[in-house]
């Protein structure tokens, strides 16, 4: 598949410090976009910077919590202020299942133990905020006539886990609400330019989220490079007046045709896990 360039583009990625956030906002830099770096943690802001070599000028971070208004607005803002414009907006963020309890790889969590304080956590960073951050950009790309917005969900057999129901359901809550914006924006205006869709690594991915235990071999893993390819096809311009749709990074093979790439990768959202 021949390079996508992205020069001239801006794009916001929350939780950008590591994991999967991390690789999306490299593989865009190195593709020509500016990139906001947002994440809670300057160290780890930092340590993405520092992974970027030659296109680290591509780069600026933002330290804010994207489970706060102040937090979405700051993140907004930073990237209008560095870039002056907002081409994308790529829904990263979140937390895991050991902000319950640290062992719960090895003892399951069952679907009563999260207090109502986890369960408003999860929702906060993985349904509202990707819900408020679109509401926040979306003046920018209604003005642009142009813009995507791209939210990191789960598979769908996670969402329906019976020992991850406080991750899976608040993901399962903002694939719904995506795939209502998805809508809205079509009903309102299908050229208005605006995309929404769903890009997911296709299984437990090898990130900090995932804590080692006994017998697991993280090389079974998926690699988070399987997100790259999807997410510069998404934001680029290639991609226009693709909407509503769920796109699994592992299904990607960036050595096959686009539309090759496209078909095996994705579906409707709520069609494919």
């Amino acid at each position: 598949m021949a390079s996508i360039s992205l020069d001239g583009k801006a794009a916001i990625v929350t939780g950008s410090g590591s994991g999967l956030g991390q690789v999306m906002a490299l593989a865009l830099a190195a593709a020509g976009a500016g990139v906001l770096v947002a994440d809670k943690r300057q160290g780890a802001i930092d340590a993405t910077l520092g992974q970027a070599g030659d296109d680290a000028a591509r780069l600026t971070g933002c330290v804010a919590d994207v489970a706060t208004e102040d937090g979405r607005a700051a993140i907004t803002k930073a990237c209008l202020d560095s870039f002056g414009r907002i081409d994308a907006l790529i829904n990263n963020a979140g937390i895991g299942q050991d902000t319950i309890r640290g062992d719960y790889a090895t003892s399951p969590i069952p679907p009563w133990e999260p207090a109502p304080e986890h369960l408003h956590n999860f929702f906060a960073v993985h349904t509202i905020a990707p819900l408020r951050l679109a509401a926040s950009v979306l003046p920018t790309m209604r003005e642009q006539g142009t813009g995507r917005i791209i939210t990191v969900t789960t598979s769908l057999t996670t969402m329906t886990r019976n020992n991850m129901t406080a991750y899976g359901g608040a993901k399962a809550a903002s694939e719904a609400y995506m795939a209502g914006l998805a809508m809205e924006l079509a009903q309102e205006d299908e050229d208005s330019g605006i995309t929404v869709n769903i890009l997911v690594p296709g299984g437990a991915a090898d990130t900090p989220m995932v804590p080692d235990r006994p017998g697991l071999d993280r090389a079974t893993l998926t690699q988070p490079i399987v997100m790259a390819a999807p997410v510069i096809w998404l934001v680029s311009d290639l991609s226009a007046g693709v909407s509503a749709r769920r796109f699994i990074g592992k299904d990607w093979d960036p050595a096959a045709p686009l539309e090759e790439a496209i078909t095996s990768a994705g579906a409707p959202i709520g069609w494919n896990g």
